[in-house]
């Protein structure tokens, strides 16, 4: 885990429209890019939308370092229809990620309670979530395992503890849900500076052959068009390692 700040490097790029019918616009954020400008931060995901559909405003977020499938609308009218689906949590969303170590089970619910951690939201200058029973909102998420890779050397005392790529399935929409989430389960995901493991777990198996970045990716989204009611899915491979039949997978989990 890191408790400097955090610093702001985004790629540079053109957003990538994945879907477009009528005002509903899906795109692919790369990780490392805002979604909407922050207090201090004007590029994100939205502003370079802006330029190339000047209506564009999003529907939902992804942190910082997720990469994947965010909705726009291009009126408000739209806007309005598909904020109250994802506020009724109508919308299907599901995340692929590699975690450290080898997680046993191949189904779990996470449901653990999350509030802000101001001390370490302070020092990070981001919001920090953290397990509380207390004060916590509700918060669940299912997971689904699809690949287990066992370190390369199993004899290495201390050494990596392997990885396993997972599906996640979030019921709720908390801030760094599922990364706080996952962490909580001692399988923090690789490449995570925040909720990554201190022991150094996440850096040790984040080098074997997967790129330098939080490895958390916003893969499929499905809801109802506003208009006509027709159901919407739209679906985004991670550009990290997964399984040759991941597409496959995905769908047949719905």
């Amino acid at each position: 885990m890191t408790d400097s700040p955090l610093k702001y490097q985004p790629p540079a790029g053109r957003p990538a429209i994945l879907f477009r019918k009528g005002a509903i616009i899906a795109a692919i954020k790369p990780a490392g890019l805002l979604t909407v400008p922050g207090q201090r931060e004007r590029d994100s995901l939205t502003t370079r939308m802006k330029e190339i559909l000047p209506d564009a405003n999003p529907v939902h977020r992804l942190d910082l370092a997720t990469s994947g499938i965010v909705l726009f609308s291009g009126d408000r009218k739209t806007a309005a229809a598909l904020t109250a689906g994802f506020r009724e949590r109508h919308p299907l969303k599901i995340y692929a990620a590699w975690v450290s170590g080898i997680v046993q089970h191949d189904f779990m619910a996470m449901d653990f309670p999350l509030a802000k951690d101001l001390e370490r939201s302070a020092l990070l200058s981001a919001p920090v979530q953290k397990v509380d029973y207390v004060s916590g909102k509700p918060a669940l998420t299912f997971c689904r395992v699809l690949k287990r890779e066992p370190p390369e050397n199993a004899a290495s005392a201390p050494g990596p503890r392997g990885r396993t790529l997972v599906l996640l399935y979030p019921e709720t929409g908390r801030t760094h849900q599922l990364r706080t989430h996952l962490r909580e389960t001692g399988h923090p995901i690789l490449g995570d500076r925040i909720y990554g493991n201190p022991e150094g777990e996440t850096e040790q198996e984040n080098s074997r052959g997967l790129p330098h970045r939080l490895l958390l990716h916003a893969a499929f989204l499905s809801f109802r068009d506003p208009d006509d009611g027709s159901v919407i899915s739209c679906l985004s491979l991670p550009d990290f390692p997964t399984v040759p039949d991941l597409q496959r997978q995905i769908l047949a989990g719905l």
